[in-house]
Formats: structure tokens, C-alpha cells, sequence
């Protein structure tokens, strides 16, 4: 069984993963998650508007899973940097510990130095891959794959938004570059059919997927990861991770984008998250 997951944003919204591999869903969702019933799913899309890497429409089964409902908040993400998060290795992939020592990395890009995020109930934005993956196991989560990701935010009939497929501006955080974000949450009637928040509009979250612009076209049709390696991890673009990647606008749930997982200058960047 495929552990839990929440998201971040390139700022941070997660799907983590309880620690347990063989989680029991008989009981409540841990605070703050959701319960993703396990089944089918109809992953991509057909349409003349999709992008080639969207394609084709393909259907994969997933394992059940939890989801944190809201993107991960400064004040949460506080918690990670105050209990040591950026001091103990054991919470790093190799790569990202050597990247924070040398680049001398603290805390996200532009902590509480943005013009779009600072307050407690924000959620967090400038964390590189490396940050939100070190987060989410201190947390005992992880990040979703783009498949569960893509589960959370679009649910398993076809459509094109969180709430359906007609297009409806008052249900999501659609901003110009340089205005603020809303505390997470704010559009509960833009929620996702698992009642999952703010996975439209907003920003660009993590998956735990590394991207390959082919990818549909040769995805394992159970508990797809993507592929073993590559350059680029894959940031989502309707729920994303949790972790904010940029201030770009978000508005359909099926675009994917490959971004650097180390921290970047987010002006430069468009930058915003499981």
C-alpha cells in the first residue's frame, strides 16, 4: 500500500504520506488530510487544447492515500526552521544538503522578504524540491506523485476544474503578478470533489516525480512514480504541491511544468507548491 502523501508549493502545499507503509483507513484521517479512496483513474487528457505533454489520456490505478486539505502555511513551515530542519542531515536527500551548505540556505527564498506571502495563515512560497522534501519527512509525510496529485485536485471524471469543467473565476485565487495571496482556504466553494482547497489558481506546488515531456505515453498503469531519473522534478499545476514554484496563474488543472529543484530567484522565475 502506497503511503499517505500531502503537497507543498514551490512554496509548499503537500500531499503527505503518513510514516506507516501499510496505513489503516478504517479510523479517522490524521488532522488536517483527507482520505483518497483508492481506484481508477483517468490521467492527461485528448483535447485539441492540451499540451503534448499532457498526452495521451491514459487510465492509471492508485492505491488509497491521505492528502493535507490546505496548502502548508508560513506559520507551519515556521516550525520545521525553529525545531532545526535546515541542521539535521537526516532529513536531506544527499543533494539538497550539499546544496543548503554551500549556497548557506536557511530558509526558503525570500522568507518573509516577498511581497506576496509573509503572513502566518499564507501559505509558504520560495521552497526548492529539495526544502519541501526535507519538510515533508520531518513532518512523517511525503510528496504526492503527479499521479496522486493530479487524483486529489481533478477526481476521476474527466473534468477540467476542481469544482467541473466551466470555468468560474470567483472560486479560485486568480491574481495579477505581484499582489498578495489569500490565506489558504479562502475559496472553499473552488474545492476539489475530495473537498481539497485552493488546488486551482494560487500557486505551483512540488510532486515527488522527476518529469519527462513522454511520460503518458509510457506510464505503469498501477501507482505510476514517473520516471527513475532525470533533471527536473515536476511541479503540477492545479493543486501542485503545496509548495508554491511560481506566481504564474494557475487555472486548469492539467498543466505540468519542470523546474530546478534547488532555489532560484523567484522575480526571475515568476516564482511561487502537496
Amino acid at each position: 500500500m502506497r503511503k499517505d502523501v500531502r503537497l507543498f508549493f514551490i512554496a509548499l502545499l503537500f500531499t503527505a504520506v503518513n510514516v506507516c507503509d501499510q496505513p489503516s483507513f478504517s479510523s479517522e484521517p490524521p488532522e488536517g488530510m483527507v482520505l483518497i479512496p483508492a481506484g481508477d483513474l483517468p490521467m492527461g487528457a485528448d483535447s485539441q487544447l492540451a499540451n503534448a505533454n499532457q498526452k495521451p489520456l491514459h487510465n492509471v490505478y492508485l492505491d488509497a492515500f491521505y492528502i493535507d486539505k490546505h496548502e502548508v502555511t508560513n506559520a507551519q513551515y515556521e516550525e520545521f526552521i525553529l525545531a532545526g530542519g535546515y541542521k539535521n542531515k537526516k532529513l536531506w536527500a544527499e543533494k539538497g544538503w550539499d546544496f543548503i551548505q554551500k549556497s548557506d540556505v536557511k530558509t526558503p527564498l525570500k522568507y518573509n522578504r516577498n511581497k506576496i506571502a509573509t503572513e502566518p495563515d499564507q501559505p509558504v512560497i520560495g521552497v526548492s524540491w529539495y526544502e519541501a522534501n526535507a519538510y515533508a519527512k520531518w513532518a512523517g509525510k511525503r510528496l504526492p506523485t503527479e499521479a496522486e496529485w493530479e487524483n486529489a485536485a481533478r477526481g476521476n471524471d474527466q473534468r477540467l476544474y476542481p469544482w467541473g469543467s466551466k470555468m468560474d473565476f470567483s472560486r479560485l485565487n486568480y491574481f495579477p503578478h505581484g499582489t498578495k495571496l489569500f490565506s489558504v482556504g479562502s475559496y472553499p466553494s473552488g474545492a476539489s470533489a475530495y473537498v481539497i482547497m485552493d488546488m486551482a489558481g494560487s500557486v505551483w506546488e512540488w510532486t515527488a516525480d522527476w518529469y519527462s515531456a513522454n511520460y503518458y505515453k509510457q506510464s505503469l498503469g498501477t501507482n505510476p512514480e514517473g520516471p527513475a531519473n532525470g533533471e527536473y522534478p515536476v511541479c503540477a499545476e492545479a493543486r501542485e504541491t503545496r509548495f508554491v514554484l511560481n506566481y504564474n496563474v494557475r487555472i486548469g488543472i492539467m498543466k505540468r511544468k519542470a523546474a530546478k529543484p534547488i532555489q532560484e530567484d523567484f522575480d526571475a522565475q515568476q516564482m511561487q507548491t502537496h
